[in-house]
C-alpha cells in the first residue's frame, strides 16, 4: 500500500467524504446495526468538521477512511464516525487511523477516549478491547432495534 497520510479534515473535503462513509457504514446495515452515519450529506460533514476534531486519511490523494473526535469534558475524548471506504478494508487503515485519534487525545492531555459501540456487532466490540479498551456501561438506544456499549481506554 502507498503511504497513508493522516491529517486534520478541511470545509473543502466534505463532498469526497460522503462516498467515504456510505460506503463504510454500508457493511453495518446488513449485519443489522443501521446508523445515519450511513445516509450522511456533505452539509452535515462540514459542521462535523467546524464543530469537532475530524480527521482524514488519504492514499495518493484520495479520501479512504475518517474519524471524529469531541471534548466531552476536561478529562475525556469521545471517538465516533470512524469509517473506512470498502474497497479499503482489512489493510490496517483503520487501526492507523484509530491509533492516530488515540495519540491525538493523549497529547491534549485527557486522561480517556470513549466510544460507543453496537454490544451484538459480530467484530467490533472485540476489536476496541483487543486494543485495550474496557466496556464501562450500557448505551440504550430508543430508536434502534439494538443497544450499544460504552468502551473506554484510559491513558493516566
Amino acid at each position: 500500500m502507498t503511504e497513508l497520510q493522516i491529517r486534520r479534515a478541511a470545509p473543502a473535503d466534505a463532498e469526497r467524504l460522503v462516498s467515504v462513509y456510505r460506503s463504510a457504514y454500508r457493511e453495518n446495515r446488513e449485519l443489522g446495526f443501521p446508523t445515519k452515519a450511513e445516509s450522511v450529506t456533505a452539509n452535515e460533514l462540514s459542521e462535523w468538521i467546524q464543530e469537532y476534531r475530524v480527521y482524514v486519511a488519504e492514499v495518493e490523494g484520495e479520501l479512504v477512511a475518517s474519524v471524529r473526535l469531541e471534548a466531552t469534558d476536561s478529562e475525556r475524548v469521545k471517538l465516533s464516525r470512524l469509517g473506512v471506504h470498502e474497497e479499503r478494508k482489512g489493510k490496517g487503515i483503520g487501526s492507523r487511523l484509530l491509533e492516530y485519534a488515540e495519540e491525538v487525545v493523549q497529547n491534549g492531555d485527557y486522561s480517556t477516549i470513549w466510544l460507543t459501540t453496537p454490544e451484538k456487532h459480530p467484530f467490533l466490540p472485540e476489536l476496541y478491547r483487543r486494543r485495550g479498551y474496557e466496556e464501562t456501561g450500557k448505551y440504550p438506544l430508543e430508536y434502534r432495534e439494538y443497544d450499544e456499549i460504552v468502551l473506554e481506554k484510559r491513558f493516566r
